[in-house]
């Protein structure tokens, strides 16, 4: 039994580094197609201005990273597998907030806010607190089907996110994205 235990945790051990493996290739490697169509897609525009502090990250995992992720995490977790290849982008955006960018990241989170009721997004989450705050928003087909989810989230003391997934997306399952993928701003 403590044999089978070890060669299962080894196979999830390969199956996990097979995953980063593929999605920092694709990362280094993206084909950079244009998603600028897809209905669920927001131009977030120049980001670079808000990058002060000493914690920037972009994650830019597109369509094809997305189904080979799926494929290689179908025997394991059919649920994500089937989440993952309904998507075709997904992107965030996260910097440190300082005192000298929280200013440009309250303006560049309104500018957006107001870009996407424009564009007829449904927001979905709204929460704001002395410290915190944030939107989430949903963008649907003719079908009612959600094709976009924008999240917008900050804390003055902490980091603020800017997050888009463009494609087929399950609200009762994006969670799990977030656990899998430490993606900020998805667990509200």
């Amino acid at each position: 039994t403590n044999y089978l235990y070890k060669e299962d945790k080894m196979k999830r051990l390969i199956n996990y580094s097979l995953v980063l493996l593929l999605v920092l290739t694709g990362l280094t490697f993206a084909q950079n197609k244009d998603y600028s169509n897809e209905a669920g897609y927001l131009d977030f525009g120049n980001m670079s201005e808000l990058e002060d502090g000493e914690m920037v990250a972009e994650v830019i995992i597109e369509e094809h990273l997305l189904k080979m992720v799926s494929k290689l995490t179908k025997n394991e977790d059919q649920e994500l597998s089937d989440l993952l290849n309904g998507l075709k982008l997904v992107r965030v955006h996260a910097f440190d907030v300082t005192d000298a960018n929280s200013k440009m990241i309250s303006n560049k989170m309104e500018a957006i806010n107001n870009q996407l009721a424009s564009q007829s997004w449904d927001r979905i989450v709204r929460f704001r607190d002395k410290e915190e705050s944030g939107n989430v928003y949903i963008k649907t087909d003719q079908s009612d089907n959600i094709v976009g989810l924008v999240v917008l989230a900050m804390d003055k003391k902490g980091e603020a996110a800017f997050v888009n997934i463009v494609g087929k997306i399950d609200l009762e399952t994006i969670g799990r994205l977030s656990d899998k993928f430490d993606i900020p701003g998805l667990e509200k």
